[in-house]
């Protein structure tokens, strides 16, 4: 293959970034200003439509009822495995401001919300339930 012909010492399996979409439910707020989501979520397929005609494929696709831990084991808990087998990996959020990307990264934690379906990604990749962790690394 073209990596194995490179020849750079110690290059590793290199994977494509794949990209991910979340539509945070409206917040109290947006909802008493009259916001109203624009996306139509096409079942069981990671495309939206935005408006009525402009499609966008991702790799995955959650919608608004979708639960951070949901979020977590189906994008980023290969990446946790990943992390133990020695490989460096990167989770970037991007979107305007007010859009929650904290919200589904995470912000602080306690010991009260070990078990709090809103903890964020980063908090649960630092504390990855036992499933994540291979027994040997």
């Amino acid at each position: 293959s073209a990596l194995e012909a490179s020849g750079l010492p110690g290059l590793m399996l290199l994977l494509p970034p794949r990209v991910a979409l979340r539509c945070h439910p409206l917040v109290p707020k947006e909802m008493a200003e009259g916001c109203q989501i624009y996306l139509s979520f096409v079942p069981r397929q990671p495309q939206i439509i935005l408006g009525k005609d402009k499609p966008f494929t991702y790799d995955y696709v959650f919608d608004p009822s979708t639960e951070q831990e949901e979020v977590l084991s189906i994008s980023i808990a290969t990446l946790i495995r990943r992390i133990f087998s020695g490989y460096n990996t990167t989770v970037l959020t991007h979107g305007q401001t007010d859009s929650r990307k904290t919200y589904s990264m995470g912000r602080t934690f306690t010991a009260d919300q070990e078990n709090d379906p809103t903890v964020g990604a980063i908090l649960r990749a630092l504390h990855p339930t036992p499933s994540l962790i291979p027994l040997k690394f």
